[in-house]
């Protein structure tokens, strides 16, 4: 396979050394071109009107790389170009309007795909940088996992909460993570960068031992620097899903906020983030929401920046806020459940279900087939969840997963909560208000199919709302505004979630290091609840407790060995690499809920409970929450 002619929107683009192996793993230039051509749809909106810096290894990354700024000679000239003037001249560089461009940059090897916050904006009076969102380096010092990177953005995207910004966690594919906030309209480079600075001077004051803002390599043992200086004009960072030219093909891979808890947070695949982009869409679409120069406002030799995006039916996406202070004048709100989102769309009496990617799961879903016949000689686009009831009525998504290898089935319905369409009627810009009294004019006809169900609203304001979602047993609470339309594809701060968290206090029988295998980096704690004979295993901690709490915990545990576990049963890859320790610390943990094997679901630690002793913990937990 030495080369071939692959045709791409319309070019045809001459492959050479396809078997050209780019990775120490083996991965080839042929596996490069078709990872970006799998998930172009969802890399070239955080492209858009950007020009792009490459980093390029021809020979693989086992050799030295180099940056690319001008085109080089050959690039074909439907390659979209913009030019910039630096103090030694003016330079040409590209831009990716297109799949093509990309497969073309995959041919000469340029893995990394680096590119300004600032967009190329040429309508009149608008010559300086301007940027619709910032980006917040996170870059771990040595010996600082990854996990507590995972808890520094954490904190950013509170205080960016607080300032009404919503933001996206991206793992950056090399040792760190980058946070992008959404601002709510273009401002210069030079105020992104002033803003993104003030935040990471407040973060090193408020935690000195654990954060930095400093350039200064020095101040970098032990803590995560905060480099707020790309959003400088002359800055670059990493696109969203660009490739690194490390060890192994890992990717900018964007995250849902609930991964950055996780104690085995890594960073992930290309193969991995292609994996979640088929089942879960861009969890980093919001940032791409802005559209791209006016194609009128183009002048002569730079091709059109906006006609590349695809413009597809994906569901609006609601942001991680509290909303326990939100009235109930202002918001609506609903029950936020464990299944799959999905777009119930009705053509002539043919059903389509579409996930949030844009995946057909019409075969996947055969019980909801008379939703098609639901309303007579009705079309309509309804959003919902697809769920699985346990035998309690609650929904587990354990079970929707497993649904085809369980014998007995699971109940499954459509619990539908929007309505986009009716009798080709366009909704998605009336209010939610509007849209939801369409939908209980709806009610009677879907009240006779046993599969689809829309639930009844929860009674506000937020607080009450938590508290009745949290008795109820159920994952939490969407907030929506009364007044917002739909936006279709946005992730917007019109629509909150919060989840609901239980406490739990448990007794510490072991731990295992970071994955460095620093002896002085505490990975996780391993802890249970007390029964006869030993410690009944309930998962792992490994987030929620500083730097510097995590070290003096270890010191503690340390003095505690023992040489046998205090659990009755431990699964093996755990205990493989676990240090057992009296059980002796009772700790106060929160976590979600108790999975279908009696695990702690998303636990974050709290502290030590100094009062207590191993036997004042209740060995269920709590009555009301044990599994």
């Amino acid at each position: 396979m030495s080369g071939s002619d692959l045709e791409v929107d319309g070019h045809r683009i001459a492959l050479t050394h396809l078997d050209r192996v780019l990775y120490p793993d083996g991965t080839r230039k042929y596996d490069v071109i078709a990872y970006y051509l799998a998930i172009a749809d969802a890399m070239l909106p955080h492209l858009a009107s950007r020009p792009v810096t490459r980093k390029r290894w021809p020979t693989g990354t086992e050799a030295a790389p180099f940056f690319e700024k001008t085109l080089p000679a050959g690039t074909p000239d439907w390659v979209p170009r913009f030019t910039i003037a630096h103090s030694e001249g003016e330079k040409s560089y590209p831009v990716a309007a297109s799949s093509a461009v990309l497969v073309w940059f995959a041919q000469v090897s340029a893995l990394e795909l680096h590119v300004p916050q600032w967009r190329i904006d040429l309508s009149a009076g608008h010559e300086e940088r301007r940027t619709d969102r910032l980006v917040l380096d996170l870059d771990p010092g040595p010996d600082v996992p990854l996990t507590q990177c995972g808890q520094v953005a954490l904190t950013i995207r509170d205080v960016l909460t607080d300032a009404g910004l919503p933001s996206w966690p991206v793992t950056s594919g090399g040792k760190g993570i980058h946070v992008y906030a959404q601002l709510p309209w273009p401002v210069s480079a030079d105020s992104a960068r002033k803003v993104a600075k003030q935040i990471a001077v407040s973060l090193e004051k408020a935690f000195p031992r654990d954060v930095t803002a400093s350039m200064s390599k020095a101040a970098r043992p032990g803590r995560v620097f905060i480099d707020w200086s790309q959003n400088s004009a002359s800055k670059t960072t990493l696109s969203p899903y660009s490739l690194r030219g490390l060890a192994q093909p890992w990717v900018a891979a964007p995250r849902d906020w609930s991964e950055l808890s996780d104690p085995d947070l890594a960073q992930l695949r290309y193969s991995e983030v292609l994996e979640r982009f088929s089942q879960s869409g861009d969890l980093l679409g919001g940032t791409s929401a802005t559209a791209a120069a006016p194609a009128a406002d183009l002048p002569e030799g730079v091709v059109d920046l906006g006609v590349y995006r695809r413009r597809r039916a994906a569901p609006m996406l609601a942001v991680d806020q509290p909303i326990d202070a939100l009235d109930n004048d202002t918001w609506a709100f609903e029950g936020k459940w464990d299944g799959y989102r999905v777009l119930a769309t009705v053509r002539e009496s043919r059903l389509r279900l579409h996930s949030r990617s844009g995946n057909d799961l019409t075969d996947d879903f055969p019980e909801l087939a008379p939703l098609a016949h639901a309303v007579p000689g009705g079309d309509m686009v309804l959003d919902g969840e697809v769920v699985a009831l346990d035998a309690d009525g609650q929904t587990d998504f354990g079970l929707l997963a497993s649904r085809r290898r369980r014998a007995e089935g699971a109940r499954l319905e459509f619990f539908v909560f929007d309505v986009l369409e009716l009798n080709g009627r366009d909704l998605t810009g009336a209010p939610w208000e509007q849209r939801r009294q369409i939908l209980e004019e709806l009610r009677p006809s879907l009240a006779g199919l046993p599969n689809v169900r829309i639930p009844d609203l929860l009674p506000g304001p937020g607080a009450r709302a938590v508290t009745r979602a949290r008795d109820m047993g159920w994952e939490g609470v969407v907030a929506k505004r009364r007044s917002a339309p739909y936006r279709l594809g946005t992730r917007s701060p019109d629509w909150r979630k919060q989840k609901n968290w239980n406490d739990v206090e448990v007794v510490i029988g072991g731990f295992r290091l970071g994955r460095d295998g620093a002896n002085r980096t505490l990975g996780s704690v391993l802890v249970g609840l007390p029964a006869e004979t030993g410690l009944r295993y309930v998962g792992r901690v490994g987030t929620g407790w500083t730097q510097a709490q995590a070290a003096d915990l270890l010191a503690e545990l340390r003095t505690l060995t023992i040489s046998r576990s205090p659990f009755l049963a431990v699964d093996a890859p755990v205990a493989s690499s676990a240090t057992w320790v009296l059980p002796k610390l009772v700790v106060d943990v929160q976590f979600m809920n108790w999975t279908s094997t009696g695990h702690l679901r998303h636990p974050s630690w709290r502290g030590i409970r100094r009062d207590k002793l191993p036997g004042d913990v209740d060995p269920a937990g709590s009555p009301s929450r044990a599994p």
